[in-house]
């Protein structure tokens, strides 16, 4: 099997109780049954507070009872008593994994960090990211068919914005325009076209006329506001957008970042979520999805004091760790949000 990571990967560090946004409070803690078995045999008053404090839902999923929005095994230094206890052993299998992240895909595995965590975001906004192949000894499954075209799209996508002769903004929708060529060809079963499309996209970069598209600031409004929409699971996010929507009403200035970040966290995106269409044949929401994020990231950086790392943390822990918030957003920008919108939107950054 062949197994992808960026370049960063083991470089992370949880920071433990040096952490400015512990990952034990704000959301439910899932115990995997393999651990929940282990805690039946724990003996003492520890095993008593295990058992006392699992809870199982009607669709047989475990998970601890919060304390208020926090592990109840959370101590006041932000150290996991479990794991001091117990070992490493003692903790389940998403908080032995987070804040990492795994996809299969038949014959090959793409692992990487998740942005939600003050530490993997420095990582991942901090360096230019490099795929490094590996291979393991275990063998994948058969390779699905739309495997190899799109990982050769996606190659392509990531080049698009590294084109040095563009501006930002125009990498973002060149990258948006390849996207959307790639899906045409996927809905009309022509999977066989994408080599020829990559070709076409590494030789000559698209340039579109501002002034074809929709008011850039009316577009970005509209997205902000299928975020709303969504699941919110903090109130500084909700403050955030809110505030973000004030900001774009009142016509302010769209500030103008360093584009390095911005780059990063749009390649960031497109690695982590481009070959989902692997499954579901989509490869245009996700880099829509990638343009969406950058340009609320950087609408949000000056309304906060950490900037635009902060920014890009907050989005990745609302959107990236909620199944069903992708699955809304992805119907939205499928069937409400346009092309157009979202061109317009990649023409901010």
């Amino acid at each position: 099997m062949t197994v992808h990571t960026p370049n960063y990967y083991d470089r992370f560090r949880c920071l433990a109780g040096e952490c400015p946004h512990t990952c034990c409070q704000g959301w439910e803690v899932p115990i995997d049954r393999e651990t929940a078995r282990y805690y039946e045999t724990i003996p003492g008053e520890l095993g008593e507070r295990l058992r006392a404090l699992l809870t199982t839902d009607e669709e047989g999923d475990t998970a601890f009872l919060l304390r208020g929005d926090t592990c109840p095994f959370l101590t006041d230094e932000k150290l996991c008593e479990l794991q001091i206890r117990l070992g490493e052993e003692g903790i389940g299998e998403i908080c032995r994994s987070h804040p990492r992240f795994s996809y299969d895909f038949g014959p090959l595995t793409e692992r990487g960090l998740c942005g939600s965590c003050p530490e993997t975001a420095r990582l991942i906004l901090g360096t230019d990211m490099v795929l490094l192949t590996t291979r393991d000894e275990k063998a994948g499954e058969g390779s699905p068919a739309l495997l190899s075209p799109l990982l050769a799209a996606r190659e392509t996508a990531l080049e698009l914005l590294e084109t040095p002769e563009a501006t930002l903004g125009q990498r973002f929708q060149a990258t948006l325009l390849f996207a959307n060529e790639v899906q045409v060809a996927l809905d009309e079963g022509r999977e066989e076209d994408i080599p020829q499309l990559c070709q076409i996209y590494g030789e000559e970069f698209p340039l579109l006329d501002p002034a074809a598209l929709p008011d850039r600031r009316e577009a970005l409004m509209r997205c902000l506001g299928a975020l709303e929409g969504l699941e919110i699971l903090s109130d500084t996010w909700r403050a955030l957008l809110a505030r973000g929507k004030q900001e774009l009403a009142r016509g302010q200035a769209f500030s103008i970042l360093e584009e390095t970040q911005i780059r990063r966290a749009g390649r960031y995106f497109l690695y982590r979520h481009w070959l989902r269409g692997v499954w579901d044949g989509d490869v245009l929401t996700w880099a829509e999805f990638a343009a969406l994020g950058a340009a609320v990231c950087v609408l949000l950086s000056p309304l906060q004091d950490e900037g635009f790392p902060e920014a890009f943390r907050l989005f990745c822990l609302e959107l990236e760790h909620d199944q069903e918030n992708l699955n809304a957003l992805q119907d939205r920008l499928r069937e409400d949000l346009s092309l157009a919108e979202m061109l317009a939107v990649a023409g901010l950054l």
